[in-house]
């Protein structure tokens, strides 16, 4: 991203702005996004003051589209593995699954729009095998009105830049310094961190059946 990023920054001047926002939208919702919680927003917020909603709203879109489509794929190979079966046969997981199945279109839709953690859906549609690009779409559709507010609040209210860049950054700060300082992992904040270690036996300890690895149809 930062490599086509140079040459479109060097012949379309007035494009630095959303370049900037592409490639600081990469980490902020890849794996790191649980230490960096609050920087997408406000660092959209910073380019709509010089590139303006719209454009600013269609490249963070796009860069999180990216970065969805990466971490589906990557949530998938990390589902099967034998370490989570414990994950696929949790209760709360296959209770979670049960109820998207009876309503996915809106289940995405819901968390796109909201700020509930987006990585459970992702979980359940892949566990539900949902086709990935019905669920792109739909994930298209409910972030665009949601990252659209942040970009016009930003174009309109100019915020004073360093207040939104201690809001990105001052938080992630805060957060890794509280995880080390209890002794916890950085980047413990996922269904496959919190649930991996789940049981792989029914309460009266029979061991629970496999259920074997996510078919492959998962995936495009």
């Amino acid at each position: 991203m930062t490599l086509i990023g140079i040459p479109v920054a060097a012949f379309i001047p007035g494009s630095v702005p959303l370049v900037w926002l592409a490639v600081v939208a990469i980490p902020a919702n890849s794996p790191l996004s649980p230490i960096l919680p609050t920087a997408f927003e406000p660092l959209m917020m910073e380019a709509a003051k010089y590139s303006g909603p719209l454009p600013v709203t269609f490249t963070a879109l796009g860069a999180y589209l990216y970065m969805e489509y990466l971490n589906w794929h990557v949530y998938a190979w990390m589902l099967n593995w034998e370490k989570f079966l414990g994950v696929r046969n949790h209760r709360w997981v296959k209770w979670g699954v049960e109820h998207f199945s009876r309503a996915p279109a809106a289940t995405i839709l819901f968390f796109a729009v909201t700020p509930l953690p987006f990585w459970i859906v992702r979980c359940l549609g892949i566990l539900h095998h949902y086709p990935i690009r019905r669920f792109m779409g739909l994930t298209a559709i409910g972030r665009f009105p949601r990252l659209f507010l942040y970009a016009w609040l930003g174009a309109t209210v100019n915020v004073p830049t360093v207040i939104l860049f201690s809001v990105a950054f001052g938080t992630g700060a805060v957060i890794v310094a509280w995880r080390l300082s209890r002794g916890q992992r950085i980047l413990q904040d996922t269904i496959l961190d919190t649930a991996s270690g789940a049981p792989t036996e029914n309460p009266g300890g029979t061991p629970l059946p496999k259920q074997g690895r996510v078919p492959s149809r998962s995936l495009p």
